[in-house]
């Protein structure tokens, strides 16, 4: 007999761990389509690190903006406190199938009036009476059929997810740092060529018009002399608006009301004449496949396919019993005169167990919209990394022609200072007018123009790679 009860005691104990163990998470992962396996438009070169990326600017003032933005941008506090936000419920989560401990404690005070009396556990009576009752109540649900799994494969991902979005925001801030870095030092450089535009483009027009007056130039030539004095003029007020506009995104990003600078970036900002942030890439800075690990929307796609699997999960579940245990342990003691029944200390325990049965229309409802939200999370995840594809292959693009570009610009802009140099030569040998030299300078600064925005639009197709290949920062945070 005690051979047979304790054989039923090992089947209920191994049926116990069989449902914990048992699963109701769907089978399929996220998968990525094919690949490419090399960069169709990538220079040839060994691959680049994408981790501080912006370092290779060498530009110091560009280092410290990133690094203070990195700091103090309310884009990444927010991110950050997400994470904590995400952490809190997931512990919120699982700790929900943990057992909970609940104290009691009351008390009863019983007073006889009119000359009455209380009966006592002695069999005689009293007239005033005070009992106190305490005790510790315990209630655990029993997580079985993999209710616990899915609830941590849930929580991780959450996390996962809020992490990703750190990682989004780091990439997109230090980008948009550079971007607008580009964008001011671009248009100072046009700024200052303009005005020297500006200012031969006067001089031109003078002489045209000194010219004009003595009969050795038309009333058309000078006019036209000085509609391009006005026009170059009009293209300094469209300069100094970028320019400003450019500052103030510094600011912001860096959580930093526009005017309120330091003065040491102020002053850092305010050079004119510093040169435009350069970067060449030699290489693609990663292989198609390690999109999956740089992205962080390809991340965080990959966590929202895991919370739509825990989410099917835990609809199954609902079609499968539950059981929860409750125990109680109560101590009565006497705390004025003798009242009966005290004295005792009790304990329960007792097993719930509960299984749907009328509503299951509802719950395989719920069941196949869990489903049909876990499929759509599987294909949104496929999109992303073909669209995350895609972006770094458009970037790549870019990026080879803006390196074409620009050797054309520079090649042209030395093909104009030889000009005037030529120019200059022969204004000085008396065998070229002062007009015709001022029109080979002004060529010179339209070269020069032509170079500046060439190199800006070089660097913000750097910027562009960095971004669709996820560079950045990793910056890990345990709060």
């Amino acid at each position: 007999m005690m051979r047979l009860r304790s054989l039923s005691r090992a089947a209920a104990v191994s049926a116990a761990a069989v449902l914990a163990a048992c699963s109701t998470m769907p089978r399929e992962r996220a998968e990525a389509p094919p690949l490419p396996t090399v960069w169709q438009d990538a220079p040839a070169g060994a691959e680049l690190p994408v981790t501080d990326w912006w370092r290779q600017f060498n530009d110091p003032t560009l280092d410290t903006l990133v690094a203070d933005a990195l700091q103090n941008g309310p884009s990444i506090q927010l991110a950050v406190s997400r994470i904590r936000e995400a952490r809190a419920l997931s512990y919120q989560t699982l700790t929900r199938y943990l057992p909970e401990l609940t104290a009691t404690g009351q008390g009863q005070y019983t007073r006889a009036i009119e000359d009455g009396a209380l009966p006592t556990a002695a069999g005689g009576f009293e007239r005033e009476q005070m009992t106190g009752t305490y005790g510790a109540q315990a209630t655990w649900e029993i997580p079985l059929f993999g209710r616990l799994e899915a609830a941590a494969i849930g929580a991780r991902a959450n996390t996962q997810g809020a992490r990703a979005d750190l990682r989004a925001a780091q990439v997109a801030l230090v980008a948009d740092v550079a971007q607008a870095y580009v964008d001011l030092r671009a248009a100072q450089a046009s700024r200052v060529a303009l005005q020297r535009s500006a200012q031969i483009s006067d001089e031109l027009a003078g002489i045209l018009q000194t010219s004009a007056r003595a009969g050795f130039a038309s009333e058309a030539d000078a006019a036209d002399a000085r509609r391009a004095a006005a026009t170059t003029r009009t293209r300094i007020p469209g300069i100094i608006i970028e320019t400003r506009r450019a500052e103030n995104v510094l600011a912001v990003l860096r959580g930093v009301a526009p005017g309120t600078e330091s003065d040491a970036i102020r002053s850092a900002l305010a050079q004119a004449n510093a040169p435009v942030p350069h970067l060449e890439l030699t290489a693609a800075p990663a292989a198609p496949a390690d999109l999956l690990r740089l992205r962080p929307d390809v991340a965080r796609a990959e966590a929202q396919t895991l919370l739509a699997a825990a989410n099917v999960s835990d609809a199954r579940n609902a079609l499968l019993p539950q059981i929860n245990l409750t125990g109680s342990i109560n101590v009565s003691d006497a705390l004025i005169g003798d009242p009966t029944g005290v004295g005792a200390t009790i304990g329960s325990a007792t097993p719930f167990i509960s299984i749907p049965l009328f509503d299951w229309g509802s719950r395989f409802a719920t069941i196949r919209q869990r489903d049909a939200q876990f499929d759509q999370s599987l294909i949104q995840y496929r999109q992303t990394v073909t669209q995350a594809v895609a972006e770094a292959s458009n970037a790549l693009v870019a990026l080879d022609q803006g390196r074409l570009r620009l050797d054309a610009a520079n090649e042209a802009e030395a093909a104009a200072n030889v000009t005037a140099r030529g120019s200059r030569a022969a204004y000085e040998a008396g065998i070229q007018s002062l007009s015709d030299r001022l029109r080979s300078e002004q060529q010179l600064i339209e070269a020069e123009l032509t170079r500046i925005d060439a190199e800006a639009q070089q660097a913000r197709a750097a910027i562009a790679t960095y971004r669709a290949f996820g560079g950045g920062p990793v910056i890990e945070t345990r709060n």
